[in-house]
């Protein structure tokens, strides 16, 4: 069976086509060039970009996935101030079933991927599927290519497992016992990890996306140089907090404001290696007391900052001492937001029937937890 999936949840304009839970095509429309001359993701920038782009990716992914030559016609978006509605040309009967993310992003982004999933659903009459996006990073780990081989070494999927989301919305701990059964254990009070990288990579001046840019000049400093506090380490329960980190930061780096004039070169590279290990230092302390606890299968980590060399070094090291756990990482293609994940997550819940009920009432849910997951659909009778 065939799964067409999209995902607008933030600033990239995605969508994959699978056959079952293997991937044939993934197109990514990334906005970071758009947003980075104002600091960060502008919504209603993203929204426009999104109602730009997601025609053509729709098209680009069926092209590439070689159903082309099946009849198979999609409706692109068109550019402002033409119909909207006229037929590609493309050859989608053969497409089983239409994923969407709903849930949780910014609502405007949001909003372009919805409406476009449901115009399809409904004028080819395809079972719609909602998918929270967090669930996407969850499963990540486990996509398979075209070939059935996962792209993720040593990957295989076993129940129950550990997943550990960092992303620079998100910081969780998710107990997971089936697609759809979810349990929170810990997730931040506060700031995301990678917001908090964000934000502190905005106070050294570094621009935007803040944590690429801390991965590169933290490769040449000492992760030694400055003392961070790494807030609720000492904590029993399994949540984190990074905003304790991100004002300490702001003081330090005021206090070194006349220092970094004269050496950036020297103390950028230090402080951003030191930031990374604080930050990195939280999520492997969190991470072990839950093993203390728990007893997983396997570990998952997905989100955008888990594309970090660093952090998976650091996690691999500490999970040397649980040999009969292993910890997969999500391949750095789908670390970012991508319908691949959703296309994979969609592919399960279809197995199980689990439709959106009522298409034209499906809509956006910007905060959706993942406690929230199946409020949309049912078993289809």
């Amino acid at each position: 069976m065939y799964i067409l999936a999209i995902d607008t949840s933030c600033d990239d304009t995605s969508v994959a086509i699978l056959k079952d839970d293997c991937l044939l095509s993934s197109v990514v429309s990334s906005q970071v060039e758009i947003h980075k001359q104002w600091g960060g993701v502008v919504p209603n920038l993203a929204r426009m970009e999104h109602e730009k782009n997601i025609g053509p990716c729709i098209e680009l992914a069926i092209r590439k996935s070689g159903l082309v030559g099946a009849h198979l016609h999609v409706r692109p978006t068109l550019s402002s101030g033409e119909e909207q509605g006229r037929h590609s040309g493309l050859p989608l009967h053969l497409i089983d079933a239409i994923a969407v993310t709903y849930g949780p992003g910014l609502a405007p982004a949001l909003q372009v991927g919805v409406k476009k999933a449901k115009e399809l659903a409904i004028e080819y009459n395809k079972p719609l599927i909602a998918v929270n996006h967090i669930e996407g990073h969850i499963f990540s780990a486990l996509i398979k290519n075209r070939k059935g081989n996962f792209y993720t070494k040593n990957a295989g999927l076993e129940y129950p497992f550990l997943s550990l989301i960092v992303s620079g919305g998100h910081t969780e701990i998710v107990w997971v016992d089936d697609i759809g059964k979810y349990t929170i254990l810990g997730r931040t009070l506060d700031d995301a990890a990678g917001e908090a990288l964000d934000k502190i990579a905005r106070l050294l001046g570094l621009g935007y996306p803040g944590g690429a840019v801390v991965e590169h000049f933290a490769k040449s400093g000492n992760r030694k140089a400055y003392d961070l506090p790494r807030p609720m380490k000492t904590k029993d329960d399994l949540n984190f907090s990074f905003s304790g980190l991100k004002t300490s930061c702001l003081y330090q780096i005021q206090k070194l404001e006349a220092e970094l004039k004269e050496n950036f070169k020297k103390i950028v590279p230090d402080y951003c290696a030191s930031l990374q290990e604080a930050v990195f230092d939280i999520l492997w302390i969190k991470l072990e007391k839950t093993l203390k606890t728990h007893k997983p299968k396997m570990i998952t980590v997905g989100g955008g900052v888990s594309v970090n060399l660093e952090l998976r070094r650091k996690l691999r090291r500490g999970m040397k001492d649980y040999p009969e756990i292993p910890i997969l990482f999500s391949d750095p293609k789908f670390c970012m937001d991508n319908a691949a994940m959703i296309g994979f997550v969609g592919y399960y819940l279809y197995l199980r029937k689990k439709y959106v009920i009522n298409i034209n009432s499906l809509d956006r849910k910007p905060t959706l937890s993942l406690a929230g997951c199946g409020e949309a659909f049912e078993p289809k009778k």
